[in-house]
């Protein structure tokens, strides 16, 4: 009995020695877990601190853009985005370089030096935007030193080309006599038809043939009848590589806050007007399916263009930051106070928007100079500029 007794008692530490090991076991294997949980916060609170700038109470501020090429392209809003860089040039007291011939640097032939209004040797600029045919070199030849930003803009081909048609004369200049619309008429002709006929122009000084074949690509200073696979990818790694921002005329205001962020610009800066737009819009085809279909395989370069930059255009937007789409909505209602102030009717609403401009957008200058540069045509700003620049020399 006695014998049993004891068996039981040995048998009994042995459990509570085995059960005590398991619970230190546990408790190490806690401890440890434990460690390495407050380890790896201390490392997570190490890796955000290092991303904040050293002196917390300041914001990183970028340098607001003063050196700029806006290459025009034709019938793509280009002229809305001008009048921006205009204000942006007499409101900063930047140099401009002008145009000798008219408003267009001496269209359609390759920008030169001597292509400038009333050009001196040695003399530089801060911004370009007029409609030149691009030639990266001959540009920046003429720039202060510094970085300079180029950006251009983009339509969607077909409904460019529908545009052109009306602005460029189709039916006058490629003498299209019948009663079908403009653009039935003109691709009654086959490619090769149409490519012999344009070829065969010997004089095109308002850019009607310049412009019908590829525009984008020739405004961009490439040859608009290489249409092989292999051409066409080195033009778009070579706007890729050449140019900042390429903006997409169908997206406007996002347009212009991508142009406000990569130049460090306000949003005040690119408050527009449009400019330039088709007050009567003509019907240019019967058969817009069938239309289309001839433009795409006609225009293959600007359709190759269009397609890239409007996907690396989105691309672009997805990493701007939590503040792209407030700022987007921030410029539509910006230029819809600007059009209520600016009516021709001054009345109590335009008051209340003249004080929210000052209070919300920090738009202290004079409302009707303002309202004048919002409004002026690019013709008219370029005498002013031209007169300007008289004065001086």
């Amino acid at each position: 009995m006695v014998n049993s007794k004891i068996l039981i008692l040995d048998s009994y530490h042995e459990y509570e020695k085995g059960n005590h090991c398991q619970i230190c076991t546990t408790h190490r294997t806690f401890r440890y877990l434990l460690i390495i949980l407050v380890f790896w916060s201390v490392l997570m609170i190490i890796s955000d601190l290092s991303k904040l700038p050293l002196n917390p109470r300041k914001k990183r501020q970028c340098t607001p853009g003063e050196n700029v090429i806006f290459l025009k392209t034709h019938k793509t809003g280009s002229t809305t985005v001008a009048n921006i860089m205009y204000r942006y040039s007499i409101s900063n007291r930047l140099k401009v370089a002008l145009p000798r011939c008219g408003h267009r640097f001496c269209f359609p032939l390759k920008f030169k030096h001597n292509f400038l209004y009333k050009h001196t040797e040695n003399e530089t600029y801060n911004m370009l935007f007029h409609h030149a045919v691009y030639d990266k070199q001959n540009m920046l030849k003429i720039f202060d030193k510094g970085q300079t930003k180029l950006v251009t803009i983009l339509r969607e081909p077909y409904s460019q080309f529908d545009s052109a048609a009306q602005y460029l004369k189709f039916r006058k200049y490629y003498k299209l006599n019948g009663t079908l619309p403009v653009l039935d008429e003109l691709f009654k002709l086959s490619n090769k038809e149409l490519e012999k006929y344009i070829r065969s122009q010997k004089f095109d000084g308002f850019g009607t043939y310049s412009l019908t074949k590829n525009p984008n690509a020739f405004d961009m200073g490439f040859d608009p009848w290489n249409e092989t696979n292999e051409y066409i990818n080195r033009i778009l790694k070579t706007i890729e590589n050449d140019f900042n921002l390429i903006m997409i005329t169908e997206y406007m205001e996002e347009s212009l806050i991508l142009l406000k962020n990569e130049l460090c610009w306000n949003i005040k800066d690119v408050a527009f007007f449009h400019h330039n737009a088709r007050l009567t819009k003509d019907v240019n085809t019967n058969n817009l399916k069938k239309a289309k279909s001839r433009l795409m395989n006609w225009n293959k370069i600007d359709v190759a263009i269009y397609n890239y930059f409007n996907q690396t255009f989105w691309r672009r937007i997805e990493n701007s930051g939590s503040n792209f789409k407030q700022d987007v909505e921030k410029l539509k209602r910006l230029n819809n106070l600007l059009k209520i102030t600016c009516s021709s009717q001054q009345n109590s609403e335009t008051t209340a928007t003249k004080a929210i401009l000052k209070s919300d957008f920090d738009i202290v200058q004079n409302i009707t100079e303002l309202c004048f540069n919002l409004l002026i045509e690019e013709q008219n700003f370029t005498n002013y500029l031209k007169q300007a620049k008289d004065k001086k020399l």
